[in-house]
């Protein structure tokens, strides 16, 4: 199994073993949806190991089931309490009239069974806090998976994102986009939103595929704002997307023992005649002494 407690949970980690604290981190905390119902996701993860025998349970919940709902509950043990697990947000669908973008929260219950329940009321790092951004009756870019939502890709895996708007532009749109952090790549550099593609365009984020054994390695997608000759979508500024590169490194394994040359030996039968020359060489020299 991987070792699955990101970097962004690893500074965390030491203050909170420092103090023998004990919480649920949290990542990404700032979320971005848009009423076409996208969905986005965040990763949940303990920051210490619960005792044996221990089931931890972490429940989101919603602050407007309107605007976004959330999945069920995630399950820890202390077998898998560092490999993030997803919990999935799906915003509420347009049809809802002309609201504007609307904030709310998404908070989180723990609870802890067997063992010590050690984890039993624990803490989270941070609630969520989400936008769920109104599509009608206004001229909107938006991505999907959508801006500010998190994915993590093992190393030499890509994640498409497709860029796309709501109305009717009347110029082309470009987006330029970039990574943070170098452990990932993304392709093309500058997304075209023009007639000819029907104002929808994609790019590619790749996690490097290196040798090195350094564990899991965050990066950002960072997302500039659009420009275009049509003021209703020049400017629009999407939020970065975070994104953890997964290690798939494996330390060699060491080298095998030097075989050591055993010392030869004689067999019993050698080892008797051996001593019968001897012997017979030792009476020669007494009666060579005697004459």
């Amino acid at each position: 199994m991987y070792n699955r407690l990101p970097v962004f949970g690893a500074a965390l980690l030491l203050a909170t073993q420092a103090t023998a604290a004990i919480q649920v981190n949290i990542e990404p905390t700032t979320l971005l949806t848009n009423e076409d119902g996208s969905a986005v996701t965040y990763f949940v993860v303990l920051d210490q190991a619960p005792s044996a025998g221990e089931t931890v349970t972490v429940t989101p919940s919603s602050g407007d089931v309107t605007e976004g709902t959330v999945s069920g509950a995630v399950l820890f043990t202390d077998a898998n309490w560092d490999v993030p697990q997803t919990i999935t947000v799906t915003p509420g669908a347009s049809g809802d009239g002309n609201d504007g973008d609307v904030m709310y929260t998404i908070g989180h219950t723990t609870t802890a069974a067997g063992g010590t329940a050690s984890f039993n009321g624990a803490p989270s790092s941070s609630v969520v806090s989400a936008t769920n951004r109104n599509i009608e009756g206004i001229n909107t870019i938006v991505m999907d998976p959508a801006s500010g939502g998190a994915f993590y890709l093992t190393e030499g895996t890509s994640q498409t994102v497709t860029v796309s708007v709501t109305g009717a532009p009347t110029n082309n749109i470009s987006i330029d986009v970039s990574i943070a952090g170098a452990e990932a790549t993304v392709t093309p550099a500058t997304v075209i939103l023009a007639a000819g593609n029907g104002f929808e365009a994609t790019f590619n984020v790749t996690a490097v595929d290196d040798t090195n054994i350094d564990g899991d390695q965050p990066f950002t997608v960072v997302v500039d704002p659009a420009v275009s000759l049509d003021i209703n979508y020049s400017g629009q500024n999407l939020s970065d997307i975070n994104g953890v590169a997964l290690d798939n490194d494996v330390a060699a394994p060491p080298p095998a023992p030097a075989q050591v040359t055993p010392v030869p030996t004689l067999p019993l039968f050698g080892i008797l005649a051996l001593s019968g020359l001897l012997g017979l060489f030792g009476m020669f020299g007494m009666r060579k002494t005697k004459a």
